[in-house]
């Protein structure tokens, strides 16, 4: 049913091949990955004080939604990448077109590296991870050598901290360009989104 709707939705152009909206996967998937970003940096700002090597469970807690916020984002990408996005306004400036190209690939990037540094952190520690206590996730093959050196596991903590900052940083910024768009230049850009879409007025 959600794959019918999809296709019906891309039906609906713009004028440019393009559907007017995302479909109910996109914005399923969008909102879905928002609200476990929201929890795990909320999560992790409150875990900032403890300790990374007296693991709580907390830690496990973090571990294990932040591995399903990853597989989701990599069913995201595939999906975007396989599904045209809604256009953008016709009157939208150059210079907002690029910036709004090089944003979405910048959260795109940090999506992947951010989890995927948590990931290699754990494995760098040989820390287990056991996604909600019942399921064991396999940690990162890593060479004896770095294991012996525990430079990766030293540093890890710092550069996953930096990029979940930063990050914070990047979606603040997106959440003041969608409020630009609605309450300001008053387009469409933010309804391609939404859940539910209905008449503007």
């Amino acid at each position: 049913m959600i794959l019918w709707r999809q296709r019906v939705s891309e039906k609906v152009e713009t004028g440019t091949g393009r559907p007017e909206r995302y479909g109910p996967v996109a914005i399923i998937l969008h909102w879905v990955i928002a609200l476990l970003l929201i929890f795990m940096i909320g999560l992790g700002l409150y875990m900032d004080h403890i300790p990374v090597s007296d693991p709580t469970p907390l830690h496990q807690l973090h571990k294990s939604v932040g591995i399903v916020t990853m597989l989701l984002i990599v069913v995201r990408i595939i999906w975007r990448l396989t599904h045209r996005a809604p256009a953008l306004p016709k009157d939208m400036p150059t210079a907002q077109r690029v910036v709004a190209g090089g944003m979405e690939g910048l959260l795109y990037l940090f999506q992947i590296f951010l989890p995927v540094t948590g990931w290699l952190m754990v494995s760098a520690m040989a820390m287990p991870i056991v996604l909600f206590g019942l399921v064991s996730w396999p940690l990162i093959p890593l060479p004896q050598s770095v294991m012996d050196s525990g430079y990766l596991a030293e540093i890890m903590p710092d550069v996953h901290n930096w990029l979940a900052w930063s990050f914070g940083g990047f979606i603040a910024l997106h959440v003041l360009a969608a409020l630009h768009h609605r309450f300001i230049r008053k387009d469409q850009v933010v309804d391609r989104i939404l859940p539910h879409h209905g008449s503007r007025h």
